[in-house]
């Protein structure tokens, strides 16, 4: 029987390339997907849909997943990533990012607490900023700094069951929006010094999904940017 993995925010970006790329590989894709979902018909895929940044939504999500049978991964790739100057109501502003990134994984975690086959794995993606904050997001830092702590916590909680590990990727991949100035001074951060793709994560959640001795690790995929001089949070956005 083949392996069954839950990606979330899978629709488009990087959680599309890790579905279409587990799904090339055989897996049973549970693909969470919030308004978007580019994802090809696939007879091996289940797509459902859910904002993570509504309570409700989480809750309905979380009591649906147990019913889709054990799951042998999960990838916890949902994301939103506002600057504070964006910010209308800075309750709200930080309550979203919250739940994306902390309440979300958390009831999913708990529901799935009786539907995990024997050697299975849980991949958080974090930030290098979850370490080395920008000031100019420190919500989105914020959060994805309890996400971090709360996936070590799991890697306590479920040891013997499930294998708990963080990736911290950096800049691997630039959006449109992202200008030709950006891009190079983002680079010339980074000891590698070259966009390195979606790919390079794909490769890191492979290892880590197969690394039977690995858990309670946070991996930096970032092109070296962590031990790099430290970056100037003033240029461009």
């Amino acid at each position: 029987m083949s392996k069954r993995i839950l990606i979330t925010g899978a629709g488009r970006r990087l959680g599309k390339v890790l579905a279409e790329h587990y799904l090339a590989q055989g897996w049973q894709v549970v693909a969470h997907y919030n308004s978007a979902n580019e994802l090809a018909d696939h007879a091996a895929l289940t797509s459902v849909r859910a904002n993570l940044a509504d309570r409700e939504d989480i809750r309905q999500l979380a009591l649906k997943l147990p019913a889709l049978g054990n799951f042998d991964a999960v990838i916890h790739n949902a994301s939103c990533f506002v600057p504070d100057a964006a910010a209308s109501d800075l309750i709200a502003h930080h309550e979203m990012h919250q739940r994306v990134h902390v309440l979300a994984p958390a009831l999913i975690t708990e529901a799935l607490s009786s539907a995990w086959n024997p050697g299975a794995s849980m991949v958080c993606l974090s930030d290098i900023y979850a370490d080395i904050p920008n000031q100019r997001f420190s919500a989105y830092c914020a959060a994805k700094a309890g996400l971090q702590n709360f996936a070590l916590s799991m890697a306590q909680r479920l040891a013997g069951r499930v294998r708990v590990n963080i990736i911290q990727p950096g800049p691997i991949q630039f959006l449109p929006e992202h200008d030709e100035a950006y891009r190079k001074k983002v680079l010339s951060q980074s000891l590698i010094g070259e966009e390195l793709g979606y790919g390079a994560i794909v490769r890191a959640c492979d290892y880590l999904l197969q690394a039977e001795a690995v858990t309670g690790t946070v991996m930096r995929v970032d092109g070296g940017r962590f031990v790099a001089n430290r970056y100037d949070q003033t240029f461009s956005s």
